[in-house]
C-alpha cells in the first residue's frame, strides 16, 4: 500500500519510522522544517524503550501535491491546523482510499454515523464544515495512547506500551478498517478495533481535560503536576465535570475509570511533558477546542454546569491568543 504520514512530527515520526522499519508498504511524510531538513538527510529514527526504528521514507516533503496518490493517509497534525489542509489530504487520496486522524480530544467528524438527527458539523473543531464536506465519508476513527517528543530534529523518543485504537464512526466493521488494523499490526503496534469509538474518544479525553490544559498553564511536567496534591485535585475535578458531559452525550464510563489512579505519582513517575505543554514551550497554537472547549459546548447544550472547565478554558483561550499574537 501507499501510506503518507501527514504531519509527521513526534507522533507521525514514531508512526513513521515504525512502519519504514517494518518494510511492508511505501512510507512517505509530510513534515516540514529542520524536522524535514533531517528525515531527507539522514532518514527518521524512534526510540522507544531498549529499542531503536529507523529508516529512510520513499519521499519526504513539505507538499503533499509531489506525492502520488494514497491507500491510507494518516494525518497527525493538531487538530486546530485541520482546516489549512482540508483539500491537501482530500486530493492525496485515492478514490478508494482511508484517512486517519490520529489527533486528541473530540473529533471534527463526531456527528457522522450518528443518524440524520446529528447529520452536521461541529462549528468548534470545523468552522466552516469543510472537512465535514469533503472528508467524512473517507473517514476513520482513531484513539492514540502514545507519548512522544522530537528529542532533536529526525529523532524521537517514545514513551513504551502504545495503543493505537480504530473504529469505524458508525461502529460497524469494514475492509478498510481491517486494513488499517492490519497495517498497525504487521509493524510490531498495538492495533485494536472498537466497536464503539466515541466510548474510547471519551475515555481518553477525561485523562486530556485535566492533565493538557493544567501541564499547558503551569508549565510543569507530568510527574510534577501529580506530585502536588491540590493540583492534583483539580485535575480530578475536571475530569469529573468531563464525565458529567460524557454521560449526558450518552457514554456513562465513570465505573471504568479510577480517577484517583490517573492522577497519582505513581501512574506517571517519569517527566514526561503533556502535548500541550510541548506546544506553550515551542510557542504554537494549542488544541484548546477539542481538547476542552467541545467539552464545554456540549455542556452548554445539556444545560450543565460545568465551572472548572469553564474557567480553565477562558484561561486557556487566553494564553492561545497570546500565543498566536507572538506568531
Amino acid at each position: 500500500m501507499n501510506v503518507c504520514i501527514y504531519g509527521a512530527g513526534a507522533v507521525g515520526g514514531h508512526l513513521a519510522a515504525k512502519l519504514i522499519a517494518a518494510g511492508n508498504n511505501s512510507v512517505s511524510v509530510v513534515a516540514r522544517g529542520p524536522h524535514l531538513k533531517a528525515i531527507q538527510s539522514h532518514g527518521i529514527r524512534l526510540h522507544q524503550a531498549d529499542r531503536t526504528y529507523a529508516g529512510h521514507p520513499v519521499q519526504a516533503t513539505s507538499d503533499s501535491a509531489t506525492l502520488p496518490q494514497q491507500d491510507v493517509v494518516i494525518v497527525t497534525l493538531k487538530a486546530n491546523s485541520l482546516a489549512t489542509i482540508v483539500d491537501r489530504v482530500a486530493n492525496l487520496l485515492k478514490p478508494d482510499g482511508v484517512v486517519v486522524f490520529a489527533i486528541n480530544g473530540i473529533p471534527w467528524w463526531w456527528n457522522q454515523g450518528l443518524g440524520q438527527s446529528e447529520n452536521t458539523y461541529l462549528p468548534l473543531l470545523d468552522p466552516n464544515g469543510h472537512l465535514w464536506d469533503r472528508l467524512r465519508t473517507k473517514t476513520l476513527g482513531c484513539v492514540i495512547y502514545s507519548p512522544n517528543e522530537i528529542v532533536e530534529p529526525g529523532v524521537v523518543l517514545a514513551a513504551p506500551n502504545d495503543r493505537w485504537i480504530f473504529g469505524e464512526p458508525d461502529d460497524t466493521s469494514s475492509e478498510r478498517l481491517r486494513d488499517v488494523l492490519a497495517l498497525f499490526t504487521h509493524a510490531g503496534m498495538t492495533a485494536i478495533a472498537s466497536e464503539n469509538i466515541r466510548s474510547d474518544v471519551w475515555k481518553k479525553l477525561i485523562i486530556n481535560a485535566g492533565l493538557n490544559p493544567t501541564a499547558a498553564l503551569t508549565r510543569l511536567p507530568t510527574s510534577e503536576l501529580t506530585a502536588d496534591a491540590p493540583t492534583r485535585a483539580h485535575m480530578k475535578a475536571m475530569m469529573l465535570e468531563a464525565l458529567t458531559v460524557a454521560r449526558a452525550t450518552g457514554f456513562d464510563i465513570a465505573a471504568e475509570l479510577d480517577l484517583d489512579a490517573l492522577v497519582a505519582p505513581s501512574k506517571r513517575p517519569g517527566s514526561h511533558r503533556a502535548s500541550m505543554l510541548q506546544d506553550v514551550i515551542l510557542n504554537r497554537p494549542l488544541e484548546v477546542e477539542p481538547i476542552l472547549g467541545q467539552i464545554v459546548g456540549f455542556a452548554q447544550r445539556h444545560d450543565l454546569q460545568v465551572p472548572r472547565c469553564e474557567t480553565t478554558l477562558a484561561l486557556l483561550r487566553g494564553l492561545n491568543q497570546s500565543i498566536v499574537n507572538a506568531n
